[in-house]
């Protein structure tokens, strides 16, 4: 990450994102895949209550329920610490964030063939700002992402202009009036950084084959470790599909994340 630029970090300044490509060498990003598709294995029986959290959905062509996400797995994979935790990532975070970072949450998405999209939202409706002010987000593509298999698409210029719409919810027709969102077509090992307040949605997966995306989230050091609160209340708010009862009912921000 050596090689980011002054003209890297103006572009994510006006953008509200940044696409690397190849950040990672062949046999890096195969061994990262390879943990991935370890996880995507897992039945919902698998999962053990207090630990990692997956989420299903039902599949849009057969009905039956898939790992559609998988979230605070980090603490129980070493592999996958020392990646979020090592140089080669925080370099980048940091440089953009402009000051030192910690690591707030991680995410996999699987989108499986069948999957559904997601709304165009921005990640920091989601109360992220009860933790704090600023966040950086690292996508970590493991799989090619195609407009076919519902690619990241993200609208540039709008992450400095605050919070578009309540929270937990998408972002209203008078804002999405004015986007022009972009599909992030990306290759096996690109990185792709976007701002908590970027907007950026993502259409179905049509193809055969399944996607899947990393995302780790960071923010400042000076605003704390807030990772452990996070997780306390995503859990007790929305829980993954092992630790729900039987009255459990989804919520608006369940419908796009």
């Amino acid at each position: 990450m050596k090689n980011l630029t002054i003209e890297d970090v103006n572009n994510f300044k006006r953008d509200g994102f940044l696409i690397k490509e190849k950040f990672f060498e062949n046999n890096e990003i195969a061994e990262i895949r390879n943990w991935v598709y370890e996880y995507a294995m897992k039945k919902p029986s698998d999962w053990k209550k207090g630990q990692e959290m997956g989420y299903y959905e039902s599949s849009m062509i057969n009905g039956e329920r898939i790992l559609t996400r998988l979230e605070n797995f980090v603490d129980y994979h070493k592999k996958f610490h020392d990646l979020v935790t090592s140089e080669k990532i925080l370099e980048g975070v940091e440089k953009l964030l402009g000051e030192r970072a910690v690591f707030f949450k991680d995410k996999i998405n699987f989108k499986n063939p069948g999957g559904a999209g997601f709304k165009p939202h921005q990640d920091a409706i989601s109360r992220w700002d009860d933790y704090a002010p600023d966040f950086m987000n690292v996508l970590i593509c493991t799989d090619k992402g195609t407009i076919e298999n519902g690619c990241l698409e993200v609208a540039a210029g709008f992450h400095n202009k605050g919070f578009l719409g309540p929270y937990d919810a998408p972002i209203p027709d008078k804002y999405l009036e004015k986007m022009n969102f972009v599909p992030l077509e990306h290759s096996l090992g690109d990185i792709v950084f976007f701002d908590g307040f970027t907007p950026h949605q993502s259409k179905e997966n049509k193809s055969k084959d399944p996607r899947t995306n990393v995302y780790l989230t960071y923010n400042k050091l000076s605003d704390g470790d807030q990772r452990q609160k996070y997780f306390a209340r995503k859990r007790r708010e929305l829980p993954p599909d092992n630790e729900r009862g039987d009255d459990f009912q989804d919520s608006p921000l369940h419908d796009y994340k």
